[in-house]
């Protein structure tokens, strides 16, 4: 009789626990402002989860999510520090530079929607009536001794000092520019060269303002983008921050199975690029004379060894430049639980998109 007491207060106890967690996995709704940046071909994730509403068949219901488009990365990096952003995808050193913040805010990377071998950000132009060069390697030798234009603390600043670094080119000078400054003085015909990433460097070409003439894969500079997301939100809503994934994850499959609408959309987003632009800007082939390689987009979504060394040589570069007061890698700068859950919960394996450079004639 005793036994059988114990056993049915047992009984009750358990199934009270069991309705509890039942209840607590029904999150509540989630109000989320998510930062993106629709002039950075590595984010264009961000766009496609907005134009097509993916995000409202993965976050509890009655969610909301305001869309804040951004030019660059450090006005994101202060809305997640600030908490007036609670989720945002941008390039690999703003990224970078939000984990070391970790005295004002936790801010962690969770996914990497684009790895490239330097098909992305590190693309290298030259001025419209520069000589025409055989390769990237005489392009380089051509190069040095001239003054040379990027933006500084972006990853195509990274993968300009890189090849300083290594002896491939030395220019007179390093002009310091913002990208949109180094647009207007190649339209202006008053710049020989610079370092843009896509679709700017895409647009440029396009305007027939300038040529490509290197990318960082010959080099093995490779460039990513990251989305991050404040750690007391993850620990707060786990069912939001597993189906924020979910939602990029679909986003990304979309861009790799559907390039022309993929670029109707984008052309919708921006302002002053055509469908055209923005297809070759991600989908074009670039050709082995300016160091293209056949995939111009990964989308890796994991922190794998090659993710993890383009990190390691990004903190370096920041301290480099004096951003950060160490060269190494945080303690805790990832949390990649939620992408890890969404991913088995898809029966995912990744990479979960590859895509690889197409003809001019395919669009």
């Amino acid at each position: 009789m005793k036994w059988g007491y114990k056993w049915i207060v047992g009984s009750l106890l358990a199934g009270i626990l069991a309705g509890g967690a039942t209840v607590a996995s029904a999150e509540e709704a989630v109000h989320i402002t998510y930062g993106y940046h629709p002039y950075w071909t590595g984010g264009w994730s961000g766009v496609i989860i907005k134009a097509k509403d993916l995000w409202k068949k993965y976050l509890p219901p009655g969610s909301t999510v305001r869309f804040e488009p951004q030019l660059t990365g450090p006005p994101m990096v202060a809305a997640l520090l600030a908490n007036k952003m609670q989720i945002g995808t941008m390039g690999d050193m703003p990224s970078l530079v939000a984990t070391t913040k970790f005295k004002i805010a936790d801010i962690r990377l969770v996914s990497v929607p684009m790895y490239s071998n330097g098909q992305i950000c590190n693309k290298i132009l030259v001025r419209k009536d520069a000589p025409q060069f055989k390769d990237y390697k005489e392009a380089m030798k051509w190069l040095s001794g001239r003054p040379f234009a990027v933006h500084k603390g972006t990853c195509t600043n990274r993968f300009v000092e890189s090849l300083i670094d290594q002896g491939v080119f030395k220019p007179s000078e390093v002009l310091s520019m913002p990208i949109e400054v180094i647009a207007s003085n190649f339209e202006a015909g008053k710049l020989d060269a610079a370092a843009m990433w896509e679709p700017h460097a895409r647009r440029q070409v396009d305007l027939g303002n300038a040529r490509y003439v290197a990318t960082g894969a010959p080099w093995g500079e490779t460039d990513a983008d990251f989305t991050l997301m404040r750690e007391d939100f993850i620990q707060q809503h786990p069912q939001a921050a597993v189906g924020w994934l979910k939602a990029e994850i679909e986003a990304i499959q979309f861009m790799g199975k559907h390039p022309k609408e993929t670029a109707q959309i984008i052309e919708k987003e921006l302002t002053g690029y055509p469908a055209k632009t923005a297809w070759a800007a991600l989908y074009e082939r670039n050709p082995p004379e300016i160091g293209g390689d056949p995939v111009n987009y990964i989308g890796k979504m994991v922190f794998d060894q090659d993710v993890l060394k383009l990190m390691n040589k990004g903190y370096a570069f920041l301290y480099k430049l004096k951003v950060t007061d160490t060269p190494n890698m945080p303690a805790h700068p990832i949390d990649d639980a939620p992408l890890k859950q969404a991913l088995k919960e898809m029966s995912l394996t990744p990479p979960i998109a590859v895509i690889h450079g197409m003809p001019k004639t395919a669009y």
